[in-house]
């Protein structure tokens, strides 16, 4: 069982999606399927020992050299998690990719382009509506399903392995990519197969880390993990990633995190983007109210290439 330093950061991430209402399906969810180029496919979650698949070509405009497929795994321990790979032999850095709101598909244009230059992407479904102890062992199972077929996508797990997470999904990934304690090779976390090793790269893209819309949490997100003994892996490279125009998580807390966990020993950078917004940095924009993907945006382009760059750095 986890050990109960891991469920006050659990506790502390139920007061972030109690004041992210902002955060659910219905801000940016099917959407993504209907305006990234047509054909992605999904399947209905399975609760079979082996995994299921569907596959088709992604049609690819202004991407990178290879062209993509999408996939579906799912497996007795996980929800859905959907798979960007690139259409080609190879051996390719593998990105663990937490959205905001738990659907996977979300982040489809993001992970299209990631898997065009030539990593494999996969990205979770997870309960977030539910407990965030169910949001933890949909997100960890989901890591160790995916360690477990990566191979089989052409992923190299030689190669570093990258935490991104979006919104809420950033706190999740800095969790989750540092916490050794729980879920580390001999970890205490025992829900689903065996513990792991943690990311080499995590970035932490628009995260709320301190207050969402002027409600102050009563722990901060980065005091709680820099005060879990759990949380270890201080080679791991962080960087947090915030767009200098986002109302909804403002800059300075991205700012005052990237501070925090450097003092802390992490080697922890911070990338302002200009002209980001929490929506654009991952291809998504409001337009009439209504938030829908904006596929070509080049803030998200730009943030692609940040994510692409830290990856290569971990590759020196």
């Amino acid at each position: 069982m986890m050990r109960s330093r891991s469920v006050r950061w659990v506790a502390s991430l139920a007061t972030v999606v109690l004041l992210l209402p902002g955060c659910d399906d219905t801000n940016n969810g099917a959407a993504a399927d209907t305006t990234l180029a047509a054909s992605i496919t999904t399947a209905t979650p399975t609760t079979t020992s082996a995994p299921t698949t569907t596959t088709t070509a992604v049609p690819l405009e202004e991407l990178g050299p290879f062209e993509v497929t999408t996939t579906v795994v799912s497996h007795e321990t996980t929800r859905d998690i959907s798979v960007w790979a690139p259409n080609a032999d190879g051996s390719w850095p593998v990105v663990y990719l937490v959205p905001a709101a738990g659907t996977g598909q979300d982040l489809a244009e993001m992970a299209t382009r990631l898997a065009s230059y030539g990593t494999v992407v996969f990205a979770p479904d997870y309960r977030f509506t539910h407990s965030q102890l169910s949001q933890e062992q949909d997100l960890e199972c989901g890591y160790r399903f995916v360690r477990s077929v990566a191979g089989e996508y052409g992923g190299d797990l030689d190669q570093p392995i990258t935490f991104v997470g979006d919104s809420y999904g950033a706190s999740m990934a800095l969790f989750g990519g540092l916490s050794e304690g729980a879920y580390g090779p001999g970890g205490s976390y025992e829900v689903c197969s065996t513990g792991a090793p943690r990311a080499d790269v995590i970035v932490a893209i628009a995260g709320c880390y301190y207050e969402y819309e002027g409600a102050e949490f009563p722990e901060s997100v980065v005091d709680v993990l820099i005060d879990s003994l759990d949380l270890k892996k201080l080679d791991a490279d962080l960087v947090l990633v915030v767009g200098e125009d986002d109302p909804t998580c403002q800059p300075w807390q991205s700012e005052d995190a990237a501070e925090a966990l450097r003092a802390a020993g992490y080697n922890a950078r911070l990338v302002d983007v200009p002209s980001g917004d929490h929506g654009n940095v991952v291809f998504w924009s409001v337009v009439d109210g209504e938030w829908v993907t904006a596929p070509n945006h080049p803030i998200g382009k730009e943030v692609v290439q940040i994510i692409l760059d830290a990856i290569d750095a971990a590759q020196q």
